[in-house]
């Protein structure tokens, strides 16, 4: 199979792995779950409670809020990112849907006090 195919060959041992695969009646080429990380589950409970917590003080750190709620860092990071669209500017959780305008101004506020 090298002479044909060169170093793009898969290697012996995956072919023979496959094959056993094949006559145990496998036939979806798609990877078995794995274990380890899980992906970040988060319910509509603690999305409110980070949001309600980013509201009081805007000043509040990802790692505060994960002390305060008994959640993960990244489970912090995940919510305040992808689910509420925040991001930190100048130290405070803004809305990342602001105008480039609305962001100067912003900015503008938070170094002048």
């Amino acid at each position: 199979m090298k002479e044909v195919y060169g170093e793009q060959c898969l290697a012996r041992c995956t072919i023979f792995r496959w094959c056993q695969s094949y006559e145990v009646r496998r036939v979806n080429i798609k990877d078995l779950p794995h274990p380890g990380q899980a992906h970040v589950v988060t319910n509509s409970a603690t999305t409110s409670a980070v949001n309600e917590l980013i509201r009081q003080n805007r000043r509040i750190n990802t790692c505060e809020i994960a002390v305060e709620l008994s959640i993960s860092i990244g489970t912090v990071h995940h919510i305040t990112n992808k689910k509420l669209g925040y991001g930190k500017v100048c130290a405070q959780w803004v809305p990342k849907h602001l105008s480039k305008n609305q962001k100067t101004t912003r900015m503008g506020v938070c170094l002048t006090q």
